[in-house]
């Protein structure tokens, strides 16, 4: 089974992390705003969660706390433009998983998704569980 992911932000912005993750063997959904995330996120299951910083309508933390609320398991993965320390410890305290710094670097991209499956399939199915990813493709 191919890993679910939500890419939320706008369709200039995802250019570069599309093929990344769809090279990576994912199966990618779009959405390009808060509403339709949402909207996405009630009607089906994610695994992993990619959403810009800068997202329009809304704020990526209310997806965190959507998500939370919703009782969805999730990663959640913050894209920025300018990544700084200071985002990077806010985006930790509220819940998401990492954030990731344009421009994205292949192999940084496959390693966090990578890294972020494992940590939502051990929390979904703990140390005994079978993993789904297990046949990502490595970049």
């Amino acid at each position: 089974m191919r890993p679910r992911v939500l890419v939320v932000m706008p369709s200039q912005r995802r250019l570069g992390l599309l093929p990344i993750l769809e090279q990576s063997g994912m199966e990618v959904s779009v959405a390009g705003n808060l509403r339709d995330a949402e909207q996405q996120l009630s009607d089906q299951s994610y695994d992993l969660l990619f959403v810009d910083a800068e997202l329009p309508g809304g704020s990526w933390q209310h997806l965190v706390e959507f998500l939370c609320s919703s009782g969805k398991n999730c990663e959640v993965i913050v894209c920025s433009r300018c990544g700084d320390e200071r985002l990077w410890a806010e985006v930790l305290q509220c819940g998401a998983y990492d954030l990731i710094p344009e421009p994205y670097d292949e192999r940084e991209v496959a390693r966090i998704a990578q890294s972020a499956m494992d940590s939502h399939y051990l929390r979904r199915f703990g140390r005994s569980g079978v993993h789904p990813a297990a046949g990502l493709k490595a970049s």
